[in-house]
């Protein structure tokens, strides 16, 4: 999963890198997992393990195009339906998230 993790966020970080402005450089990574319901558990811990890898990169001070980069983790939650998932993604879409 980490491994995973990691791909996530290296896509974004590439992805930023090439929308760089004068301002700080936030990018947001997205998360669409099951947080209510009957595995709540999962999503819980999956997303948790993101805000954990978020926050070791921001501890770093990971650097793009010169510029710090803070990185900031936007979850959705799909309580495990593939409707709900759907409009989770979509709402990441149009909140302008640099990976999911």
């Amino acid at each position: 999963m980490q491994v995973k993790l990691n791909v996530i966020v290296a896509a974004a970080v590439a992805l930023a890198a090439g929308s760089v402005y004068a301002e700080d450089l936030v990018v947001k990574i997205g998360h669409v997992g099951p947080t209510s319901g009957g595995i709540a558990h999962l999503g819980k811990d999956n997303e948790n393990g993101a805000r954990m890898a978020i926050d070791e990169l921001n501890a770093k001070g990971v650097m793009i195009g010169g510029k710090k980069a803070k990185f900031e983790l936007l979850a959705e939650d799909d309580a495990a339906d593939p409707k709900q998932g759907t409009a989770a993604a979509q709402k990441l879409v149009d909140e302008k998230v640099n990976g999911v």
